[in-house]
């Protein structure tokens, strides 16, 4: 990002990128670059609804049926209209840039899968009785709860220690951040379910960049878009090759070398899963989530609807690869 940025801008603009927590944490930086500590700053939607709780819109389950299609949504001309600007308007935050889009699973340590009886995780059953960790949302919470699950709050870092010494037997995370924080060693087995937003997102400080010269602001505009479209590109790549979520995993992946057991269900198995919290199905489970779109200012009220409808309309691409973004936040810094 910086290189391309000082290109972009034929070395007008530098980005100082501070990594290892040194400014920021992943729980806080959104809320850093909201008070401009810092312009910009990584952090999940997840992690983001603990400051800007309009954003657990995104978290329902089953909301998006694939990774192309939630980048499609979250970025779609409609969704940047009626959503991220009146979001903007309340908070001084956009969306930066994201990066790969995947889906949250639920994996056990050998600790888990001990309790759970010996055998593969394939039924939300099999999870009675057994500790997950969730992240700080209703959504983690009434999905686990739901499956049978206790889910658990524990702090991201003291979780591989909490595996190893068994106050909780597993977590829902998505693989490549499990495996990118060293978690890989103490997970035992994944069941892959797509069940809810697993996206990294950069967050930038509207003001800020409101504030800066038209052709700095253009430069960073055109690198994120690109670089958000390639992040999508690579998805497929990430998920199947790199990080194995196949059955077994792929030769030479992350989950093949950590010796990690993938789950994947077919429909009948995932049906079980699916059903308890489906949001066609189930809607007034997740009534308190659409509620909290009348804290933002927005031209509609049915947010959720329209994510789930753009996530299936025609225009979506058939292929990651093919993906492309038509509507960027560069577009709707004067409608603030």
């Amino acid at each position: 990002m910086p290189e391309r940025i000082e290109k972009e801008s034929n070395g007008q603009v530098k980005m100082d990128l501070v990594a290892d927590g040194q400014l920021t944490g992943s729980a806080d930086g959104g809320s850093k670059a909201q008070s401009n500590i810092v312009q910009a700053a990584d952090g999940s939607v997840g992690n983001s609804a603990a400051f800007w709780p309009e954003n657990q819109i995104f978290l329902i389950p089953y909301t998006f049926p694939s990774r192309r299609a939630y980048s499609h949504a979250i970025f779609h001309p409609k969704v940047w209209e009626n959503y991220w600007v009146p979001f903007a308007k309340k908070y001084n935050i956009f969306p930066l840039l994201s990066y790969v889009p995947t889906f949250r699973q639920v994996y056990l340590s050998e600790e888990g899968t001990k309790k759970m009886g010996g055998g593969r995780l394939r039924d939300p059953s099999q999870l009675e009785g057994l500790s997950i960790r969730r992240t700080e949302s209703r959504v983690a919470q009434e999905v686990l709860d739901t499956w049978g699950a206790n889910p658990v709050e524990v702090s991201w870092g003291d979780t591989i220690q909490g595996m190893e010494t068994g106050v909780v037997d597993g977590l829902e995370t998505w693989s490549s951040t499990a495996i990118g924080f060293g978690m890989g060693e103490v997970i035992d087995q994944v069941v892959h379910l797509d069940f809810k937003s697993g996206y990294q997102m950069q967050w930038v400080n509207t003001d800020w960049l409101q504030s800066i010269p038209e052709e700095h602001m253009q430069a960073i505009a055109d690198v994120t878009r690109k670089s958000t479209e390639e992040m999508v590109h690579i998805a497929e790549d990430v998920v199947f090759e790199r990080v194995g979520e196949t059955q077994p995993p792929k030769e030479g992946s992350a989950w093949d070398e950590l010796g990690v057991t993938v789950n994947v269900l077919d429909d009948d198995e995932l049906k079980k899963w699916k059903d308890p919290v489906d949001p066609i199905k189930n809607s007034d489970m997740w009534k308190p989530e659409k509620d909290l779109i009348s804290n933002l200012n927005t031209p509609r009220d049915d947010i959720w609807q329209l994510l789930y409808d753009v996530s299936r309309e025609d225009s979506v691409p058939d292929s990651d690869g093919e993906f492309t973004i038509d509507a960027w936040w560069d577009d709707y810094l004067d409608d603030l």
